[in-house]
């Protein structure tokens, strides 16, 4: 985090973690884009992966910064005359598959001034894609699969006894054919995220809080359910915390940090119900509910009544559902495995216990015709979301979704693996003999039409919530 210019003052760091921008203006201004209101920040807040694998390092000894190009507007050249004065012994990139091909960009541009420094990437696209993102991104040295934390002490081990890295388990290097890599078992025994290495002002979170600060908390790893444009990059299984390491990470976000608001980021939050509820329980019993507001993403057919009315007395104030279709034919060939009837039941419960609610149906799933996406948009109507969002379906590497495409299942076809182009709103890179590109973003634009911006305000007090 280049927080003044004291960070520019000549001083060794041995990792230096970065989320990658070649044009940190446009970025910035796609943030801005997707807030439902002008003064509610939100999809802004960084990644609790990073902030693992800084801790992991500075609990051994190791010199580790991060550099948020994004949020901290930092250019090409600034980046540059940063590692030119740091020497950094690696530098690692984080990327989605949208932000490959900048990471790549930016290691190109290192590798011309500091041929010797070197650069790897880890994150979903690399996981999945280790020898296509090395073949097509030569400036990457290596790519690192799964979870860095159990990795990264390993490089530097091997790079200190001159042992290749090859030999490392989750390390791929060019020639490499072994893509397999190991998982964290023991949750409990990573460090907590060192958020002190952060500026946290300059990140106004993922949902909106309207708090003074949210905090991002992982408190499990992994999904056990099959939705077919999902990567379920930590495994198929899910993996959890216990209850006592959970509370003590708030405890600290709030004493230490003044955390006011809690961003539960899991893949699926509440997928197992008895540890759900024994958290729930415990942030009662512990007081946490009155320090703290929290929200997540989940399920609609793992929910229930009671469930929402515990959340919401734990200190729940608002909850994602991916909502994905009206059409109950869609939901089952997209893996989703529940119904309409669900989603009316899950969003009503969630209405009822005084929590918000947003949801996100996707356009062109297997399937899809003009008709489908048309009840989907009423349906969000009748729904009465505080905010819906009309992604259009892109096939990430690694998706059964992609590998239909590929094999033109569905009639489905891509358009493009420009990886700049794979972002969820637009343009779409997919479509399908059903519903051309051109209709696609066309329906999109309608349906955000249709279902406009509210006020969070308004839509609390008609759910006769407290407004703070």
């Amino acid at each position: 985090m280049l927080r003044n210019q004291k960070d520019f003052e000549p001083k060794k760091v041995d990792l230096l973690l970065v989320n990658p921008s070649v044009d940190y203006t446009k970025d910035q201004k796609d943030i801005l884009a997707r807030r439902v209101e002008e003064d509610v920040a939100i999809q802004n807040s960084p990644s609790p992966g990073v902030v693992y694998l800084l801790s992991t390092a500075k609990h051994n000894n190791l010199n580790a910064k991060f550099i948020d190009m994004v949020a901290e507007s930092i250019s090409i050249d600034k980046f540059l005359q940063y590692i030119n004065i740091s020497k950094p012994t690696l530098i690692g990139f984080t990327a989605l598959t949208v932000q490959i091909k900048s990471a790549g960009c930016l290691a190109k541009e290192i590798k011309k001034q500091f041929p010797d420094i070197l650069i790897c990437v880890g994150g979903i696209h690399a996981t999945v894609m280790p020898k296509e993102t090395l073949e097509e991104f030569d400036a990457f040295d290596f790519v690192v699969c799964g979870e860095g934390e159990l990795v990264i002490l390993n490089i530097f081990d091997n790079l200190k006894k001159g042992i290749p890295l090859s030999t490392i388990k989750g390390v791929v290097t060019k020639g490499k054919t072994d893509f397999s890599f190991d998982v964290i078992e023991d949750l409990d025994s990573l460090p907590f995220p060192a958020w002190e290495e952060l500026d946290l002002n300059i990140y106004g979170g993922i949902y909106p809080h309207r708090t003074k600060l949210e905090l991002p908390m992982s408190t499990s790893r992994g999904c056990p359910f099959h939705c077919i444009f999902c990567v379920r990059p930590h495994g198929r299984y899910r993996r959890h915390r216990s209850a006592a390491s959970v509370i003590s990470e708030i405890e600290r976000n709030i004493s230490e940090f003044g955390c006011e608001s809690i961003a539960f980021i899991d893949e699926t939050f509440i997928a197992d119900l008895k540890w759900s509820s024994k958290l729930f329980d415990s942030m009662i019993r512990e007081g946490i509910n009155k320090n703290i507001i929290w929200s997540c993403e989940t399920r609609v057919d793992i929910t229930s009544p009671e469930l929402f009315r515990l959340m919401k007395e734990a200190g729940c104030y608002y909850v994602f559902f991916g909502l994905e279709s009206a059409d109950d034919a869609i939901l089952y060939n997209a893996g989703k495995k529940f119904t309409i009837s669900q989603v009316k039941k899950a969003v009503n419960w969630a209405k009822d216990a005084g929590i918000i609610v947003s949801g996100s149906f996707i356009i062109g799933l297997p399937g899809e015709t003009e008709e489908t996406v048309r009840k989907s948009i009423e349906f969000a109507q009748e729904l009465g979301l505080y905010s819906v969002t009309f992604p259009i379906a892109v096939p990430y590497p690694g998706t059964i979704l992609r590998k239909m495409a590929i094999d033109h299942e569905c009639g489905l076809r891509i358009l493009s693996n420009n990886w700049d182009d794979y972002d969820k709103q637009y343009p779409g890179v997919m479509e399908s003999e059903q519903l051309s590109i051109d209709r696609r973003r066309e329906l999109q634009r309608l349906a955000y039409t249709l279902n406009p911006k509210k006020k969070i305000n308004e839509y609390m007090e008609k759910l006769g919530v407290k407004v703070n």
